[in-house]
């Protein structure tokens, strides 16, 4: 009978038998390791289809609020330069809260193991400010509510080291594809669905998609089980925090990466957030409906839905740090051409497929592309580090085309330029990264390209 999935499934090394970088069991069946996670087929499934069931409305909801928490706070009256700072709370969060759950969570040993308990604890507060948001009539009650959301959300960023330790390192860059795949689903429910409601029900939209983003990963956490870990390093605080700057802003190898990764938050909240702005803003922008911004969104994710898959086994055959270099510089190229001539619903139309097409592969890669460069056995802690990095410059990126829109009178174009070049420099970081010293010496990532 095939195993369970369960923390204990492997219950010696010499009981599992390594045969050209795959692992069988003594009958000579195939199964998968992860850790101290054995899977034969079946549990595989099983464990893909909940994973799966988490990301499907966890990937829904957050493609649907930099698009529907803009416009829900035009609605209300809301300037450019306040939306953006209350927008920059959410990243605020992550800053200050995740490096500290990275750590401790590469350091914790409970029943439910190391990474699900600081979501589990978090994600019912984060959905109370979601709750919160739609019924915001003044600037201070959306600010308190955006503080829960922000830095309760920072317990989401766990699951990332979590995918890391319960997914078969041979299967990530296709479980990535898949997870993104599905997401793009949940968000063609936003986009081709939600959005045509949204002008009418925007209460009710954005409650209905709060409610099922908390239950899908709720349940999610409940299902997928993580497995043993070795004894954790029980340093002092002081040497705790020494070694967490030491390793994750001391090396020039380390700070490459970061900047490879973290330029993206620059110019993310062009196309995140002041998209849907200059999309339907009357007076400066396209003047068009939200039903009208949700159906060219749909058009992009359709293309991604395509993409996607194909993209997973590409990340698989050839490494995620080509990938990443080629599709971050044709997201760039895509943002340059929106701000020189996107002018009319068409052209947008295009060049916004055109973006979409390469940031589907781009976003496939990016969970693959850090297990491709930093330690498995220091993930959680690297991940806060890099959590400060691109946390600053998100926060940045996120006043400075406020800045930029309220500077030029409204003038949305703009803000694509910094997208553009943003985007355009990640393959000169990640040219450098391959330059420096690996200084993790046998702590190796969960994928080695070389």
């Amino acid at each position: 009978m095939e195993s369970e999935q369960t923390p204990t499934a492997a219950t010696a090394a010499d009981d599992y038998i390594e045969k050209d970088g795959k692992w069988y069991d003594s009958e000579g069946r195939r199964v998968w390791r992860a850790g101290t996670l054995v899977y034969y087929k079946k549990d595989l499934i099983r464990m893909f289809f909940w994973l799966y069931v988490g990301q499907f409305s966890f990937f829904m909801e957050h493609i649907a609020l930099p698009m529907l928490f803009p416009l829900l706070m035009a609605k209300k009256g809301f300037s450019a330069l306040e939306i953006g700072s209350l927008w920059a709370i959410f990243p605020l969060g992550s800053l200050v809260l995740f490096p500290i759950i990275g750590t401790l969570s590469d350091r914790a040993r409970t029943r439910w193991g190391r990474r699900r308990p600081f979501d589990l604890f978090t994600t019912p507060v984060w959905f109370v400010g979601l709750l919160m948001l739609p019924f915001c009539t003044e600037y201070w009650h959306a600010l308190i509510a955006m503080i829960l959301v922000g830095f309760a959300g920072a317990g989401s960023g766990v699951l990332n080291a979590f995918y890391n330790d319960v997914v078969p390192p041979e299967l990530l860059g296709r479980f990535s594809a898949g997870m993104r795949w599905l997401g793009s689903i949940g968000g063609l429910v936003v986009q081709l669905g939600a959005m045509r409601l949204f002008d009418a029900h925007p209460v009710l939209i954005f409650i209905a998609i709060a409610c099922i983003g908390f239950v899908g990963e709720m349940v999610m956490l409940w299902k997928v089980k993580e497995g043993e870990y070795p004894p954790p390093d029980r340093s002092p605080f002081m040497r705790t925090a020494f070694n967490f700057l030491k390793d994750g802003f001391a090396n020039r190898y380390i700070i490459c990466v970061w900047l490879a990764i973290g330029i993206m938050s620059l110019g993310g909240p062009v196309m995140g957030l002041y998209f849907s702005l200059f999309f339907t803003d009357a007076e400066t922008g396209l003047g068009l409906s939200a039903m009208r911004l949700g159906q060219v969104m749909g058009i992009g994710t359709i293309i991604g839905l395509v993409l996607v898959l194909p993209a997973g086994w590409i990340v698989d055959r050839f490494g995620p740090v080509k990938i990443f270099a080629r599709f971050s510089l044709i997201v760039g190229v895509f943002q340059l051409l929106m701000c020189l001539f996107a002018d009319s619903a068409l052209k947008v139309t295009l060049f916004f497929c055109g973006y979409a097409a390469a940031n589907t592969v781009l976003s496939a890669t990016m969970i693959p592309l850090m297990y491709a460069l930093i330690p498995r056995d220091k993930f959680g802690q690297l991940s806060g580090a890099n959590m400060i990095v691109s946390r600053v410059l998100q926060i940045a990126g996120i006043n400075l085309c406020g800045f930029i829109i309220t500077a030029s009178s409204n003038d949305y174009r703009y803000v694509f330029i910094v997208g553009g070049v943003t985007y355009m420099l990640v393959p000169c970081f990640l040219y450098l990264v391959g330059k420096q010293a690996y200084p993790f010496g046998d702590l190796k990532p969960t994928i080695n390209e070389h």
